[in-house]
């Protein structure tokens, strides 16, 4: 009964069918501290240089020049093995083949991707798509955005250019459960799709809501969302482990991760959407969208998210 219920949406238009648009590989390592010629190779016969940081998945060739030099940042074990001048090798899931010349010294990498392959699989479920018929009218919805000191941007969908906005920050009543403002910012508009707005330090979580506006007339309001902290043992740990991303991976994109993880959803989105713009031409990329596009969901970009899955489906 129920599947046919759904059959009639779709055929009448009301809902479209889910569309899995799932990638199924996942990097074995990645390639870090590139020095000289480098190159890779996915079946050993076109090679591609490798001028910084990059993923390097199952069964791809790697090759040192004469003088260069490069590390293997396993994510199945966490350990780094350099690769010696004029050596070539073949990664495999059992670790790296040895085409030619010799490995160097293996060391721990502290668990830099550690998770990396549980992260991968947990993307995926951001680039399975239910397409529904755009409705008329403003609907606009708050993402949860956790803000520190240094990242104090809150973000949301822009609705229109005509529009601006008023940012509410306060609190919900004990008593009557209704959101109570403390402090509010005025937010002009944008042609931008997204609206960004800096906010003073907030010491503990707060709600927010916000208010938009054609000309001097309140028109829609939010429903209050959820603006969190950082707790100062785990901002602490965030630090920490941003300096030791920070002198690995020098393309940002572990980095990126991090701020996902911890909630920054707003710096970590200018983090991806820098890496995806200066790595456009790794012919890898699109392997590593769906971070990008579960960033967008969290903070409930809808439009932009469906940009960015086409973009996927088409490099499919």
């Amino acid at each position: 009964m129920r599947n046919s219920f759904i059959s009639l949406l779709i055929l009448f238009g009301l809902v479209m069918p889910i569309q899995d648009l799932s990638a199924k590989r996942q990097p074995a390592g990645m390639l870090i501290e590139v020095e000289g010629k480098i190159e890779y190779s996915k079946k050993g016969k076109k090679w591609r240089k490798v001028r910084r940081n990059k993923f390097i998945y199952d069964k791809y060739f790697v090759r040192v020049g004469d003088g260069g030099s490069v590390k293997f940042l396993n994510q199945e074990t966490n350990e780094t093995t350099a690769l010696t001048p004029g050596s070539e090798i073949q990664v495999t899931k059992k670790g790296l083949k040895v085409i030619k010349g010799a490995l160097g010294e293996t060391d721990s990498a502290g668990g830099l991707l550690t998770g990396l392959g549980k992260q991968f699989k947990k993307t995926q479920k951001y680039t399975t798509v239910r397409r529904s018929v755009k409705k008329e009218g403003i609907h606009l919805k708050l993402a949860t955005n956790t803000v520190t000191d240094e990242f104090s941007e809150v973000a949301w969908q822009n609705v229109g250019k005509d529009y601006h906005y008023k940012l509410h920050i306060g609190v919900k009543d004990r008593k009557t459960r209704k959101f109570k403002p403390e402090i509010s910012y005025d937010v002009p508009g944008t042609e931008l799709p997204l609206v960004r707005v800096k906010i003073d330090p907030i010491k503990k979580n707060k709600k927010y809501m916000v208010e938009v506006f054609e000309g001097q007339k309140s028109v829609f309001e939010t429903k209050d969302g959820n603006l969190k902290t950082l707790p100062t043992k785990k901002l602490k740990a965030f630090e920490k482990q941003r300096d030791k991303v920070r002198s690995f991976d020098e393309s940002g994109f572990l980095y990126a991760g991090l701020l996902k993880d911890n909630g920054l959803l707003v710096p970590a989105l200018d983090e991806y959407n820098r890496f995806f713009e200066e790595f456009s031409d790794d012919e890898d990329i699109n392997e590593l969208r769906p971070f990008l596009i579960e960033v967008y969901t969290r903070l409930r970009l809808e439009e932009m998210k469906m940009a960015e899955l086409k973009k996927y489906e088409a490099s499919l």
